[in-house]
């Protein structure tokens, strides 16, 4: 196909300065360390590159006779390499959204750039074969192989709005449209040239989506710290995402500033600020960043590094010879190290304690400051920059003022586990994949299973069936456990409502712990009698059991939310009674209408005469004081005839049952119930013990 009309020179020029206008605004700006931005900056120099050639192209298919044929065919093979380049950076970036873009996904990565690869490999050898274009005599004519170069960025275009499409969930807010209107500006450009190859639209379609594709990328702005002029806790998250992406191993030495507080009260504000800006000015001097790294030159004279000596004051070489590393302010007085080098966390650690050794001039004062250091070690096992951050939350307060503390493979293991069930959890409560299970309660005056405790069960992916005393502390310190107790709540009165129908069950409550957090907030009434009447379930039905040490703390939150609870008809149990010191002015003050004895009592009033007074009398007291007692944890013939002996009215235990689901529950207590006579009390011995 003979080429004969000169390529248009105004699309080009236009898009030249309209790279040249988005290159300023972007270089002008702080560059955060993630892949987005230097993709996004290749993306502006191979833009501008493309512009160019594509002039170039265009003087010498215009005046081909002028030009030496090796030139010539060149410069257009790398127009035409620069052409591709740019839907294939297109692929790469949707993969980069969605942190996909890392050595474990190299077989999806290969497969989607392998027809890009082969007509890169084309237009490479078109001097030879020449079938994607070529010269004869002074006229330009395009192959029979070039519009592979079409195919291919039609299919890089396609794969790349599939993908985005499918993976909407997992990319960042707002770059689904971006990414779809690069797309169409590709697919646009390729329609232009194919119906006119003089309208070579594709480098102002290149420039457009380059813009878009400027919309989208993180903020500099929020992700400076305004005080210090660090990057801060969100652009650390960022950036350590960013190396979990690439599995890549990387050290986090985090600094905590132990003075400032007795610094602003002695000195004021003013110095406490001017302080942690100079901590900060010392650690950016580690920064590859250009604007950080700038700051080396303004402040070199400041710090005096003694292994280093003649090269005080010279900057530019001083800049050549620190390690590199990324400086974060976390929060306050805490700063964070993230290098991707063992030896090179190593030695700022050290170049770092020696400048505290040193005192900090600021306006005319001589402070010394003494500096924590906690060193994380090699995290390379974390799956996000916030679950490194957890770590330092759980970790910096145990360092010792003054100290460095390395972290053991131990201790990280132990912390990466608790991480990882407070990750799995949150995903739980979202998915609702949590298991809510139920323990018969046997009642000793009816001799039927009359009541149940709710338990709720959670089985981590890796780690299995995790324990509630492990994942309850957990939920309670990440703020997960108010949407457990509703998930509890909203199961209970889901089957409290589908088991009215079965009075066989002859189900008159169910018991379930609820966390003091949940009980002492000011909306936890209302909250409840929402649910409960939205299932249409009769308040006494279900029965709150509270711990015996939850009576200690937010006693007036808590005993006002109870009393409002206990007036509309919901019941309370003290739970765990004798497994700590109750205060038995809350217990009578408190609006209890029964409580839960725990196993420790029982096992102790079998072993100890005076052990079984103590657990006798107890059951006599609270039966005078009008609550039932429940016993807990019999798993003994011997147990369960000493309660009923000591006139328990409750019994729960493994001896009877184990908790299990909803549906084997139903079944469990049908049979048993329907088999259960009415005898006397020291002959229900009902025994079922499920494995």
């Amino acid at each position: 196909m003979p080429v004969t009309a000169p390529f248009v020179y105004g699309v080009p020029v236009c898009a030249l300065l309209f790279l040249f206008a988005i290159m300023g605004r972007f270089i002008s700006n702080r560059q955060l360390p993630i892949l987005q931005n230097r993709m996004f900056s290749i993306g502006i120099w191979v833009g501008l590159a493309d512009v160019v050639f594509h002039i170039l192209s265009a003087l010498i298919v215009s005046y081909a006779e002028l030009f030496p044929k090796a030139l010539s065919y060149s410069v257009l093979s790398v127009f035409y390499l620069l052409e591709l380049f740019f839907p294939s950076m297109m692929v790469l970036y949707v993969f980069a959204l969605t942190r996909q873009l890392k050595k474990s996904n190299m077989g999806n990565i290969a497969l989607a750039m392998l027809p890009s690869a082969i007509c890169a490999l084309t237009i490479i050898l078109n001097p030879l074969m020449q079938g994607f274009f070529y010269f004869s005599g002074n006229t330009f004519y395009l192959g029979r192989a070039f519009g592979f170069l079409h195919l291919v960025a039609i299919i890089d275009s396609v794969m790349c709005m599939l993908y985005v499409v499918l993976k909407r969930e997992e990319v960042p807010s707002g770059a689904v449209p971006t990414v779809l209107w690069m797309t169409l500006l590709t697919c646009a450009s390729v329609v232009a040239r194919m119906v006119n190859i003089n309208w070579m639209a594709s480098s102002m379609a290149i420039a457009l989506a380059l813009l878009l594709m400027y919309f989208i990328i993180q903020k500099p702005e929020e992700k400076i710290d305004n005080l210090t002029g660090l990057l801060n806790l969100d652009a650390m998250i960022s950036y350590v995402d960013e190396l979990v992406t690439r599995d890549s191993h990387y050290r986090v030495l985090v600094v905590k500033v132990e003075n400032v507080r007795r610094i602003n009260a002695i000195f004021g504000y003013t110095i406490g600020s001017l302080t942690l800006q100079n901590v900060a000015d010392f650690l950016s001097t580690f920064s590859p960043d250009l604007k950080e790294r700038s700051r080396l030159r303004k402040n070199a004279g400041k710090y005096n590094y003694s292994e280093m000596p003649n090269q005080v004051g010279d900057a530019r070489r001083l800049e050549k010879t620190l390690p590199k590393a990324w400086a974060f302010r976390l929060m306050s007085n805490q700063f964070a190290i993230v290098s991707t080098d063992e030896e090179t966390s190593e030695t700022i650690a050290k170049f770092i304690h020696q400048r505290f050794q040193q005192p900090w001039v600021i306006r005319g004062l001589e402070l010394q400051l003494m500096e924590t250091m906690l060193d994380l070690g090699r995290t390379s096992s974390f799956s996000s920059g916030e679950d490194l951050y957890k770590v330092v939350e759980l970790m910096l307060p145990t360092v010792p003022k003054g100290d460095t503390v390395t972290m053991s493979e131990s201790v990280l293991s132990r912390v990466e586990r608790q991480i990882s069930i407070e990750r799995e959890l949150t995903k739980a409560i979202k998915d609702g994949t949590l298991e809510v299970n139920l323990q018969p309660v046997f009642s000793v005056e009816e001799g039927k299973f009359t009541t149940a405790e709710a338990l709720v069960r959670f089985t981590h992916p890796e780690f299995g069936m995790v324990e509630p005393t492990e994942f309850v502390p957990v939920a309670e310190k990440y703020g997960l456990i108010a949407a457990i107790d509703e998930f509890v709540l909203r199961s209970v009165c889901a089957f409290l409502r589908d088991s009215d129908a079965e009075k066989a069950l002859q189900l008159k409550s169910v018991s379930f712990n609820v966390s003091i957090t949940e009980l002492a907030a000011s909306a936890f009434s209302k909250k409840v009698c929402e649910i409960v009447d939205e299932y249409k379930i009769p308040h006494e039905k279900i029965i709150f059991d509270i711990t015996e040490s939850a009576t200690t703390t937010s006693y007036l939150l808590m005993a006002e939310n109870m009393q409002i609870l206990s007036d509309k008809g919901f019941r309370f149990a003290l739970d765990n009674f004798g497994s700590g010191f109750t205060n038995v002015v809350n217990l009578t003050s408190l609006p209890f209408s029964a409580v839960k004895i725990d196993r420790c009592m029982l096992v102790a009033a079998e072993e100890s005469s005076r052990d079984k007074i103590i657990f006798e009398n107890a059951i006599d007291v609270f039966r005078k004081m009008d609550m039932k007692t429940v016993v807990q944890g019999a798993e003994k013939k011997s147990q369960t005839d000493l309660c009923i002996r000591s006139s328990a009215d409750y019994i729960q235990g493994f001896y009877y049952a184990r908790p299990m689901n909803f549906a084997d529950y139903s079944a469990f207590v049908r049979l048993h119930n329907q088999q259960a006579k009415k005898r006397d009390p020291s002959l229900n011995d009902i025994i079922v013990v499920q494995d």
